[in-house]
């Protein structure tokens, strides 16, 4: 009898053992980043500040996919088309790019694996031999358009402003046209690819403007500690106080914070949340007692 209960205790502290082992590696799973065979879809078409965030997270290395929206380049991560998409997230000047960061959300088994800040700077493209004079129209993303608000007021008042799906797109359009009444703004890269010229450089509203780009992946979010964690919180506005105190009383550095609806009822939102100074342990110090639906997205380097 003894002998029995000696084998099912040790049977049990064996099984015991190798539960926490098990746990406590899920617990410090690092991000794996195949740089040369990764295939990479962005919002397109060729040119776009989303490529050149493609090619500064993966130094230059893989194939990258151009797609005409955002949504379509997620989709296709999510259809193994690709191993990761790229996605902005954030402008110094235009903030939270809402319509990428609801694409985020609403996309279920897609992790962030990393981080990428771009400065930009943004352009007057025209076709060759344009005058400012000769403007009357100007194509760009509405970040593009945000961003270049004031130089716009300043220099091209009376000029119509027309919302492309991407910058490159915009210079695309020019390029296209063959129309000298037509401007776009967008990188000084586009002026390359689409044989424009820069009429005006550097016309963003302030010398900081920086945007920043989720890497995203289908592989299970890591949990090793590392430069950033995200995660969402969906749940009433009433009880986000309380869950940024508890972030502070860990520690827990806020980088951002932005609130979508929850599309439930008035005052109930989604927080895609971005932190540092934060383990996968904190996270779920986090979780415990709270009224919030919580999604973890990934512990992540920065670019």
């Amino acid at each position: 009898m003894k002998r029995t209960f000696s084998v099912l205790l040790a049977f049990m502290l064996c099984i015991s053992l190798f539960g926490c082992s098990n746990q406590k590696a899920a617990e410090n799973t690092p991000v794996k980043i195949d740089y040369d065979s990764a295939t990479v879809s962005f919002l397109g078409p060729e040119g776009t500040y989303t490529q050149e965030a493609c090619e500064k997270f993966f130094d230059g290395k893989g194939s990258y996919i151009p797609y005409e929206t955002v949504s379509d380049a997620v989709q296709a991560l999510a259809e193994g088309k690709s191993s990761y998409a790229v996605i902005p997230q954030e402008n110094t000047i235009g903030g939270a790019v809402i319509d990428y960061v609801d694409t985020l959300i609403s996309s279920e088994n897609i992790s962030v694996v990393g981080e990428v800040e771009l400065p930009i700077s943004q352009n007057l493209l025209v076709l060759p031999g344009t005058a400012l004079t000769d403007i009357r129209t100007v194509y760009s993303h509405k970040q593009g358009i945000a961003q270049g608000k004031e130089w716009l007021s300043q220099n091209l008042p009376d000029a119509e402003v027309i919302e492309a799906s991407s910058t490159a797109e915009g210079a695309k359009t020019v390029a296209d046209g063959k129309d000298k009444s037509c401007a776009a703004i967008a990188s000084a890269g586009c002026a390359d690819v689409y044989g424009l010229e820069i009429l005006a450089a550097g016309i963003q509203n302030n010398d900081n403007n920086k945007t920043r780009f989720y890497v995203l992946s289908k592989d299970e979010p890591a949990t090793a500690t590392a430069d950033r964690l995200a995660f969402t919180a969906s749940g009433s506005a009433k009880d986000l106080p309380e869950l940024t105190a508890e972030m502070n009383k860990l520690g827990i550095t806020l980088i951002a914070l932005h609130d979508r609806p929850e599309k439930t009822e008035l005052g109930n939102y989604c927080y895609l949340i971005e932190c540092s100074d934060c383990s996968y342990e904190d996270y779920h110090k986090l979780t415990e007692d709270s009224d919030f639906a919580f999604r973890y997205l990934g512990s992540f380097s920065v670019k």
